[in-house]
């Protein structure tokens, strides 16, 4: 088998060779790539002769890690295809390590497209996860068009800038978006991820197939107030506003791949741009705010969470002057752009929540600052420092600036973040900045009961809490969550299977719970359910439970805590196979304190001789497929 491999590669090596001698008839640099599925491969130039088709292919991806091309890669066009012959600086179906620079380039060889073809797709074999690059054209196509099937109606409503911002709405109602994916290939995409960022219940997240027939997807949830969302589909992002209680369609332009493809050419080859297409048009009350115009193309930030945002060497008042200072470059800035007013006013209160956001969580991004200058990012050990903690006379110079309770606020980008900061706990907003009886006092009132509600544990002192706030609507909205948490328990009841927790001491707790599984290999996975690269993870291990890592000799085992939303926990784990515990915040701090637990998912991991320690380099998720492997074999 070796000696016939080496044939064939030594045959694929010998054809290159003979069409590197054979005359090329056309050659078309730097084409136009209609939609791709990988940001990983780019074509720079294609050869055409009479005995070859080359694709001069650039690759970026991260150092050090592989990428392979498959044997079965083929040229489509007009229906037919068009085998890979040869390859230079590549070998099909081999492990090709990517340079320190994340960069490389090779060439592949096909079978020789008819000269007359005027556009052709790259498949690299017909698995889901290969690459695929759709609409390689040839004819010197240098711009983007907008696709036939989304209605001339909507595009207008959503070229058309609005002449002024809209109050938020504060009313509730079920959401239902019915997404297009036009220009839709198979291969773009097999499901759609919608991130709806909330006033009241954080970043909601969705997930929904895509129908391959057709290229539309479903969303339905029930919303709280005005909201922001973001839309997955393949490797393009969108940004939309959704009003709650309506019904809307989302039309997202899959072309955008490509473009995201070209626009890195055009920068790392420094070549003439292609002329771009907006990425999504939706309909309803907010359709106005999907346009590109009203977005900058880099944002008026103060990057927070950046080494120079936050020197951790800063008093308080040294802090407070910086952020006042930055506040106001930043807002000036704004004003001075070529914004429409739309677009100034939705970027000046971007800038105004994070300014809220730096005053509410000064100390904490100070720290952060800290641990992140002297990489200590171990929060079981104390700091070598103290931080200068702000003061109400730090924050009142804030209130100077603006209004920091006006509701325009709810209809900033940084909703989420400027919610939290607003009902800190800690701080107490409404005293020092005069803010009994605004939205922000209902904030530091209900916000706490928004996972109450969602744990179906509200309390009749919590009852009396929502009947004090100023706005029906927070009483209303949790009254609601709190239903809607009741119904969805009652649909899973008997389908969610929940170990018991054993009522040790916490510091026996870890070793009672993997005692069952002695001589096994034990996985222990700490996650939760509001975790996003937790849920990734797991969705990517499920199907290797019946394939790769299919054993009698392996355990899966899931700790979560109360923070994850009891109906929405019982949702989830059925389609999780393993053993589920939900600790209270005793054990869990307690074993995140044991293993230096640093955020989720964490992982550790128990060998067959009862050996256990932190594994947090299974957040490469092939380290721990070959890991786990190895030692079940």
């Amino acid at each position: 088998m070796k000696n016939k491999m080496a044939l064939l590669a030594l045959a694929a090596t010998a054809w290159l060779g003979t069409t590197a001698n054979t005359p090329v008839i056309r050659s078309v640099e730097n084409p136009f790539i209609e939609s791709a599925n990988t940001m990983t491969l780019d074509i720079s130039k294609v050869e055409l002769s009479d005995t070859a088709t080359v694709l001069y292919t650039d690759a970026y991806f991260r150092p050090h890690y592989w990428i392979k091309i498959s044997s079965e890669s083929y040229l489509q066009a007009d229906g037919k295809k068009y085998a890979l012959k040869g390859t230079q600086g590549i070998e099909a179906d081999s492990l090709f390590w990517m340079p320190e620079t994340g960069e490389a380039s090779f060439r592949l060889s096909f079978a020789p497209l008819p000269l007359g073809t005027r556009s052709f797709d790259f498949i690299e074999s017909d698995c889901d996860e290969c690459f695929k690059l759709f609409g390689i054209d040839l004819t010197g196509k240098t711009e983007a068009t907008v696709p036939s099937d989304i209605p001339a109606e909507v595009i207008r409503a959503n070229e058309a800038v609005p002449s002024s911002l809209p109050a938020p709405l504060f009313k509730m109602g079920e959401t239902a978006v019915h997404v297009h994916l036009s220009g839709y290939r198979k291969g773009l995409a097999k499901e759609v991820n919608l991130y709806v960022n909330t006033l009241l219940n954080g970043q909601q997240s969705f997930t929904a197939p895509v129908n391959p027939n057709t290229g539309e997807a479903e969303f339905k949830f029930w919303q709280y107030g005005s909201a922001q969302a973001f839309v997955l589909a393949g490797i393009g992002v969108n940004r939309f506003w959704l009003a709650p209680g309506e019904e809307i369609d989302l039309y997202i332009d899959m072309h955008q791949s490509g473009q995201m493809l070209l626009d890195r050419r055009t920068q790392k080859k420094q070549l003439p741009p292609f002329k771009s297409a907006p990425g999504c048009y939706a309909t309803g009350t907010y359709a106005g705010l999907t346009s590109s115009a009203l977005y900058p193309d880099k944002p008026y930030s103060m990057n927070l969470f950046s080494k120079e945002s936050a020197d951790y060497k800063m008093t308080a008042a040294e802090y407070t002057q910086h952020v006042v200072q930055l506040y106001q470059s930043l807002s000036d800035s704004i004003a001075q752009s070529d914004l429409p007013s739309v677009g100034k006013e939705l970027a000046l209160l971007k800038l105004k929540q994070e300014a809220v956001e730096a005053m509410a969580q000064g100390d904490a991004l100070r720290t952060y600052n800290y641990r992140m200058v002297h990489n200590q990012w171990d929060r079981n050990k104390p700091l070598d420092i103290k931080i200068d903690s702000l003061t109400a006379e730090n924050r009142a110079a804030l209130c100077k600036l603006f209004p920091i309770a006006d509701e325009q606020l709810l209809m900033g980008e940084n909703i989420m973040s400027y919610a939290r900061s607003i009902s800190n706990p800690l701080i107490d907003w409404p005293e020092e900045a005069k803010l009994k009886g605004t939205f922000a006092e209902d904030l530091q009132r209900v916000l706490p009961l928004v996972q109450k509600a969602a744990n179906i544990s509200l309390t009749e002192t919590d009852r009396k809490i929502l009947e004090s706030v100023h706005n029906p609507f927070y009483r209303d909205a949790i009254l609601k969550m709190l239903e809607n948490a009741q119904i969805a328990l009652k649909e899973v009841e008997g389908k969610a299977i929940i170990e018991k927790t054993p009522e040790v001491a916490p510091d026996k707790l870890f070793e009672v719970i993997i005692a069952p599984y002695k001589g096994k290999v034990i996985l222990v996975d700490f996650w939760n359910t509001w975790c996003g690269p937790c849920r990734m993870s797991i969705r990517a291990n499920e199907p290797l439970k019946e394939q790769e890592l299919k054993s009698d000799n392996l355990v899966w085992i899931y700790l979560a805590n109360e923070t994850s939303p009891l109906v929405t926990y019982k949702q989830a784990i059925p389609n999780i196979k393993g053993k589920h515990f939900r600790l209270n915040d005793e054990q869990w701090k307690y074993l995140c304190e044991q293993f230096k637990i640093d955020g989720i998912p964490s992982y550790v991991l128990v060998d067959k001789s009862g050996h256990y320690q932190l594994r947090n380099d299974f957040r490469d998720h092939e380290v721990m497929k070959k890991t786990l492997k190895e030692m079940i074999e």
